[in-house]
């Protein structure tokens, strides 16, 4: 059985507080009071009630137990309430019903449904006139529920080709196919072409089947579009494709020798290497076509046209600086002809 202590734990807080009036050193303290200098530990409890109480400021108990002012001062201060603690912090800007009611009108848009805060930002300052901070739109999608998904991005793997770097329109072009079915299960094949400067769509096919034809009637109609009907303007564009069937076949790459096209392929299992074009592809799939239910190929065909039509002529590109690849080249024209 331990040795029973001759102070109660109030005399022995007492003797600790004649250490400020330099009556006792610290070691004679612990002497007289039995105890080790961690007792200054277990006297906390009786310093936050005394302190409370107002016997004893929280310096002086702060000296005796050799704590800093801080410290013992934390101790003693009264818990806030949970409401005070986690009161949402008011912000007059993003509470303004004009300008939820504009972003709310934004998100709804039946084009903008797959659109982030910072595309919904952009098309605010541009159709609405409406200049707030990027981070404002951000906090007003998330309370009202209208934000997306964080894509988390796996690490990059070393790329076979470089990457394309065009400094105009008709320099390089990508070419690719993505498929999708009708409500009957019926599998139809869009074959895309773009421009990598301006990323417009420059030629496109939907069909029922995917062979070599199907490719070359979209390059093809991307060159009547562009106005490249010869070898000698043609010799500065360089397509690049994987290495799919069709876009390897004798047919294609004779026709591509036809045309003085220069044709490229990507590295193998290396899709970064055809980004611009599989991007823009996941973006009709998410906009338009995941987004609808087409019965027949003659419903289907008229949906894809209109929204190539308002993708090169309306939607706007983070890459772009927040403009439509029309913008893009009407602005390298006016460049050019100055």
């Amino acid at each position: 059985m331990g040795k029973a202590s001759k102070f109660t734990e109030e005399q022995k807080f007492a003797i600790a507080l004649d250490l400020i009036a330099g009556k006792l050193s610290h070691a004679e303290v612990c002497r007289k009071c039995d105890t080790s200098t961690t007792y200054a530990y277990k006297l906390k409890d009786r310093a936050v009630e005394m302190q409370s109480e107002g016997e004893v400021s929280v310096r002086r108990i702060a000296r005796v137990l050799d704590e800093p002012t801080s410290t013992v001062g934390r101790w003693t201060r009264r818990q806030e309430t949970d409401e005070a603690v986690h009161r949402p912090r008011a912000c007059s800007v993003s509470g303004n019903p004009d300008i939820r009611k504009a972003v709310r009108g934004l998100c709804d848009k039946p084009r903008n449904r797959a659109c982030g805060h910072r595309r919904i930002w952009a098309l605010l300052r541009r159709e609405k006139g409406i200049f707030v901070n990027r981070k404002t739109v951000l906090r007003i999608m998330r309370e009202e529920g209208r934000t997306r998904p964080k894509i988390r991005h796996k690490p990059k793997r070393p790329r076979r080709m470089p990457k394309v770097c065009a400094t105009g329109p008709n320099q390089a072009w990508q070419i690719d196919m993505t498929s999708f079915h009708l409500s009957d299960l019926t599998p139809l094949f869009l074959v895309m072409v773009i421009d990598c400067f301006t990323r417009e769509i420059v030629g496109w096919t939907l069909d029922r089947r995917c062979r070599a034809s199907e490719w070359t009637s979209a390059l093809r109609l991307a060159l009547e579009k562009r106005g490249l009907t010869s070898k000698e303007m043609c010799g500065r564009l360089t397509l690049r494709s994987d290495n799919g069937s069709q876009p390897c076949s004798k047919a294609f790459v004779e026709y591509l020798g036809r045309t003085g096209v220069q044709g490229e392929h990507t590295g193998y299992n290396a899709p970064d290497d055809n980004a611009y074009v599989e991007r823009i592809i996941r973006t009709i799939k998410e906009e338009e076509i995941w987004a609808t239910e087409y019965g027949t190929f003659t419903e289907a065909h008229p949906a894809i046209e209109g929204y190539v039509d308002y993708y090169n002529t309306e939607r706007i590109h983070f890459a772009l600086d927040y403009r439509t690849p029309n913008e893009i080249a009407a602005t390298y024209a006016t460049l050019v002809a100055a």
